[in-house]
């Protein structure tokens, strides 16, 4: 077995580190420049490197090129400039037609998710790969325990851990384990690592926008029906979430704008006497009646309640409503006094 010295190691150039231009495999392809007019508005100041890369690249998509090589430069390109979707299509063609494998795609993106975790192209492309390695219907006669044991929900379901525990408020990680959660039926296992994240963080409002999403299974019309039952059940949690950080806006706007939205009559039946009892209660009153949230529950509570209420009922109501905005105004909210000045006036 031969050997090479660490001096003679230093002169040897790797293939891909040698622009296209001096490479043997790219000497058949007349790179194709950017055409930008005569006089550029606003030109951009490439890199010499990446300039080249994207010469040979528009070359091979002018050709309608499908090739190893071709495949083998969009990744180059992508990792320079993960937002450019032409490439990223090109790349599902290039995947499609030469049959490659999906396997080895979705650890690339591994990669890419890793220098880019919020990158738009990129979460889209990582869908259309996953589409192409399962269709649901494959799944459509599995329990949902057994869905999530399926090769490819596990692993989209590490790698989504992964991200999320890097960054537990990444807005792309979330969209993309709706769209997993939705096109594969997994609601079940979704509700067990949503009390997870909400367990370990009650003030990661993803968390509670995934618990809503769940709870509806995606129908975000608002025309979703809730069973009574689970609702009473929301608002048991939310208050348990509640007395641990009164402070915490999450759970008072989840439970607030979910009942506004699906039963707005147990806001004032069932939501009211919850949070005055809380407020009154002598481990968690001082720090709930200090919360800024806890009074614009009330606002809310109070303002939806008079809409139903005759005249005479509706203005005493109403008044509560005008109490609260005062109370924010002045003591729990002021840096939003202008704000709650003005809430106060819409109450009529």
């Amino acid at each position: 077995m031969s050997s090479v010295s660490s001096e003679e190691s230093s002169n040897i150039v790797e293939p891909y580190a040698l622009p296209l231009s001096k490479q043997d495999e790219w000497k058949d392809v007349t790179p194709l420049e950017q055409e930008d007019g005569q006089f550029p508005i606003c030109p951009i100041a490439y890199t010499d490197k990446y300039k080249e890369m994207m010469d040979y690249m528009r070359a091979a998509m002018a050709a309608g090129e499908v090739s190893e090589r071709a495949y083998r430069l969009t990744s180059d390109v992508l990792k320079k400039n993960p937002g450019h979707y032409t490439v990223w299509v090109y790349r599902k063609k290039l995947i499609e037609e030469l049959h490659l494998d999906i396997e080895d795609e979705l650890a690339w993106l591994e990669s890419i998710a890793e220098m880019y975790p919020k990158n738009y192209q990129s979460w889209h492309h990582r869908e259309v790969i996953v589409c192409m390695l399962l269709d649901p219907q494959i799944l459509a006669d599995m329990p949902q325990d057994q869905r999530v044991c399926h090769s490819v929900i596990r692993r989209e379901l590490s790698f989504l851990a992964n991200v999320i525990d890097e960054d537990s408020k990444n807005f792309h990680a979330w969209s993309y384990r709706q769209w997993l959660v939705r096109r594969y039926g997994i609601w079940e296992q979704e509700k067990v690592f949503i009390n997870t994240m909400i367990d370990q963080d009650v003030r990661n409002n993803s968390a509670w926008n995934q618990r809503y999403f769940v709870l509806v299974q995606g129908d975000t019309s608002g025309n979703a029906s809730i069973d009574d039952g689970v609702l009473q059940a929301e608002i048991d949690y939310a208050v348990e979430v509640i007395k641990r950080a009164p402070n915490n806006e999450s759970p008072w706007s989840y439970i607030v704008g979910m009942l506004l939205r699906h039963a707005p009559e147990k806001l004032y039946k069932e939501l009211l006497s919850r949070i005055q009892q809380l407020s009154n209660d002598a481990s968690y009153g001082q720090a709930a009646k200090s919360s800024p949230f806890y009074w614009s529950a009330l606002v809310d509570i109070y303002e939806s309640r008079a809409a139903k209420e005759d005249s005479d009922a509706r203005e005493k109501t109403l008044d509560l409503a005008r109490s609260a905005c005062t109370a924010l105004a002045t003591d729990h909210d002021p840096t939003r006094m202008k704000y709650w000045e003005y809430r106060q006036t819409t109450l009529v």
